[in-house]
Formats: C-alpha cells, sequence, structure tokens
C-alpha cells in the first residue's frame, strides 16, 4: 500500500551496511564483494560508523559513473598502502 501524500517520514540519506545492501536488492554478503570490487562505491565514515550516501547508491543504480576524484593525496596514500602490503609480502 503506498504512503499518503501527507506521509512525514524521513527517508535517511545515510544506510548502514546491510540498509544499503537491501536498498540495491542484493545480499549484505554480496554487496561487501562489490565494494571490495570497487563495483559499489565505499562508506563514508561518520561518528565511528560506516554509512553509505544514498545518492552515490542511486547513481550507480542509474549508471551513472561515480565522480572523479581530484584529491592527489588519495592516490599517494593508496600507493603507499599498495606499497606496504606488497612489501610485507616478501
Amino acid at each position: 500500500m503506498p504512503a499518503p501524500a501527507n506521509d512525514n517520514r524521513m527517508q535517511p540519506r545515510g544506510l548502514r551496511r546491510a540498509a544499503a545492501a537491501r536498498y540495491l536488492g542484493i545480499s549484505p554478503t554480496h554487496f561487501d564483494k562489490q565494494v571490495l570490487a570497487g563495483a559499489v562505491p565505499k562508506p563514508l565514515e561518520l561518528f565511528g560508523v560506516n554509512i553509505w550516501d544514498r545518492a552515490a547508491l542511486d547513481r550507480l543504480f542509474d549508471g551513472a559513473p561515480p565522480p572523479a576524484n581530484d584529491n592527489e593525496w588519495d592516490c599517494v596514500l593508496s600507493h603507499d598502502k599498495e606499497t606496504e602490503a606488497s612489501s610485507r609480502l616478501h
């Protein structure tokens, strides 16, 4: 049954893991795999909790490319983590 027009329930912008998976119509386990693969946007950490942005999930579902990351430090920090992980393997 559809919600009445004067329904004042607010839909949260941020979704926890299980709710974000449910929002996309997939299981939490498959959701986790897709996050690790980079197919689903990574969460924001707000107040010590991982929260997925509903708008980012909508863009994913609509087939829009994720916004470009123009923060050059993210690449530098990512490279440092990859180098560190690689050195632990040898």
